[in-house]
Formats: C-alpha cells, sequence, structure tokens
C-alpha cells in the first residue's frame, strides 16, 4: 500500500536549498524525494530518539571505541544497550514487546542508521536475520548481544552465526 501525500510549502534558507538541490543531483533523485526522506528520517527515528538524548556519531569513532574495549566490556555495553533504549521504544512506538515489534525496531535502526545493515529471509516457519556491519569482529559481538538483550523479555531462544562483518540469528 502507498503512502498518502498532502502538499505542503515552505520556505527554505537558500543555502539550505542549495544543498539538497545538489545532493538530489548526485542521488540521481528530485529534490522533493529528498526532502521527503529527511523528513522521514526525523519523523520517524530522529524525533522519537530525542527522548534518549540520541548523540550522532562517525561510525570510525564508534569502531575505536570498540577497539579499546575488551571483549568483556564490548558483552556488558551490548547487554546494556539492549535492555536500554529498544525496550522503551518498542513499547512507545507500537505498544508492547513483540517478536514482530522488536524486528521492527531493528529494520527502523537499520534504515536511519548506520550501525548496520537488515536482511530477512522467511523459510518454513523460520525467520533468519542478517545484520551486515563494518565493525569487525568486535562490532559483531556487540552487536550480537545487542540483539540477544532485546529479545530476552520475550523467552526467544536465538542461534546466532556471528562472523567478522556480520550477525545471522534464526528465529523459531
Amino acid at each position: 500500500m502507498r503512502a498518502k501525500t498532502a502538499t505542503a510549502s515552505f520556505r527554505l534558507d537558500e543555502s539550505a536549498l542549495n544543498a539538497l538541490q545538489a545532493d538530489a543531483r548526485r542521488q540521481n533523485v528530485s529534490v522533493n524525494t529528498l526532502l521527503n526522506q529527511i523528513v522521514l528520517a526525523y519523523a520517524n527515528y530522529d524525533r522519537p530518539m530525542k527522548r534518549f538524548n540520541m548523540l550522532k556519531l562517525p561510525a570510525s569513532s564508534f569502531k575505536h571505541i570498540l577497539e579499546a574495549a575488551t571483549n568483556e566490556a564490548i558483552i556488558e555495553a551490548g547487554n546494556s544497550a539492549g535492555k536500554d533504549v529498544p525496550n522503551t521504544y518498542i513499547r512507545a512506538e507500537w505498544g508492547k514487546l513483540t517478536v514482530e515489534n522488536a524486528l521492527s525496531y531493528l529494520k527502523t535502526t537499520a534504515d536511519y542508521t548506520n550501525l548496520f545493515e537488515y536482511s530477512e529471509v522467511v523459510r518454513g516457519g523460520r525467520v533468519n536475520v542478517t545484520l551486515t556491519h563494518d565493525f569487525g569482529a568486535k562490532g559483531s559481538l556487540f552487536l550480537q548481544r545487542y540483539v540477544q538483550a532485546i529479545f530476552e523479555p520475550l523467552q526467544k531462544p536465538l542461534r546466532f552465526q556471528p562472523d567478522e562483518n556480520a550477525v545471522t540469528f534464526e528465529l523459531q
């Protein structure tokens, strides 16, 4: 189903419009499409994440933090991060924590952050999810623990297959 659209008129700072036009040309999309993507990112992710004091961090900085940490510290950080924001966000956005809503949270995170790319395959009643990233083995360690912490309250066993640049898990 296609999303409903509405017409609106805005006044923009000239430098902002120039930046939008340049980026739209580079991405081979219309300014309207690019602006809609930017506003959707704000509405669907940045706006609700403000209540969690979200900060934006270069991927290379996150990778440096991971590289400087011990595996034990990364496991604890992934566990704490997975128990903290996701549960609250899911309840605020969709009403309750369910498998479907947890997967929607991961998809939303993938859509609006550069933490990982999300892909999903459903076969024979099993859902296989792959989170691809550029953070190395320690990034996989963090993401595996993060995902485990999100799903723990649901008492859904997950089977993980991490490698250096991805975490794959299976749900039944």
